[in-house]
């Protein structure tokens, strides 16, 4: 009994040592990752590089609820 125990603590310690690595080593790319994943763009489409580029001004900032902005009063699906 007293293995079995020992076993399911030290599976226990390393995925909480696999959880806390993935915490601290991801990449939080912000609103305007979101909003070039909210998009639907394919990597064939358009880069998140260039969706960066174009798009920095207007659905990369920083607004109250997340990514903000339109391109001539439409949302970047519409504008497709």
């Amino acid at each position: 009994m007293n293995e079995v125990v020992r076993k399911w603590a030290a599976l226990v310690v390393i995925l909480a040592t696999m959880l806390a690595a993935g915490v601290a080593f991801g990449e939080d790319y912000g609103p305007c990752y979101e909003a070039y994943r909210s998009s639907m763009l394919t990597e064939q489409q358009m880069s998140f590089e260039e969706f960066r580029t174009l798009y920095s001004d207007t659905f990369c900032t920083r607004g109250g609820d997340g990514p903000v902005g339109t391109i001539e009063g439409q949302a970047l699906g519409e504008s497709r």
